[in-house]
């Protein structure tokens, strides 16, 4: 059990619920709520990268008190996309939903879209949605946090949101529930290089 306000700020990609794994239940988030609030410290924002359908659902975190503050497009350009829309064609950005637990201030303005891209310690495309896209990540530390904060991912997932948080000095903690994601995480953590994610279950016989 993590200590009580510990936390600066948390950035995860929570399940969506769309059929993705047996792991993917949107109730999983839900269930996190009053944890998530425990441990996060007075003032401090709640990142998440959500499918649309999803942002209706988020009404149980109004009820304990996380307040809804932006919504941020994460813009796709020049490469594949990873998600799909509402309507089930690719889909041309990404959503940010930003929550607060009490009245957080920004570390950095900047425009209210992100582009999605890679930053260079990706070696080619990632053809995994559950990995976060480094760059649009690396700009949500620099809007949200400062050096030394204590980030929580809850849904690490491949590990790209603790990798962002290696290369610019933020202290992160990290939870996965799938095996498989959990060693390919500390893998591609531990080298702060990535590869086909593909590549790498097959390297890993994970």
């Amino acid at each position: 059990m993590l200590p009580t306000a510990l936390v600066d700020v948390v950035i995860t990609d929570p399940p969506w619920g769309v059929g993705y794994d047996e792991y993917d239940d949107f109730n999983r988030f839900i269930d996190i709520r009053d944890e998530l609030y425990r441990v996060m410290k007075d003032n401090s924002w709640l990142l998440l990268y959500l499918y649309t359908k999803r942002i209706y659902d988020l009404l149980p975190y109004y009820e304990i008190g996380f307040q809804y503050k932006w919504l941020i497009p994460c813009i796709y350009t020049g490469f594949m996309t990873r998600t799909r829309n509402t309507l089930g064609s690719q889909s041309a950005y990404t959503l940010v939903v930003v929550l607060a637990k009490g009245k957080p201030k920004l570390q950095t303005r900047r425009r209210d879209v992100i582009f999605v891209d890679e930053l260079p310690f990706v070696e080619g495309k990632i053809n995994e949605p559950q990995f976060k896209p480094t760059y649009t990540t690396a700009m949500l530390l620099y809007m949200f946090t400062k050096s030394n904060d204590v980030i929580l991912d809850p849904f690490v997932g491949y590990g790209s949101i603790p990798l962002v948080c290696e290369y610019f000095n933020r202290r992160w903690i990290g939870i996965e529930i799938s095996k498989e994601r959990f060693n390919i995480a500390k893998e591609i953590i531990s080298k702060k290089k990535v590869i086909d994610i593909k590549r790498l279950k097959k390297s890993l016989q994970v």
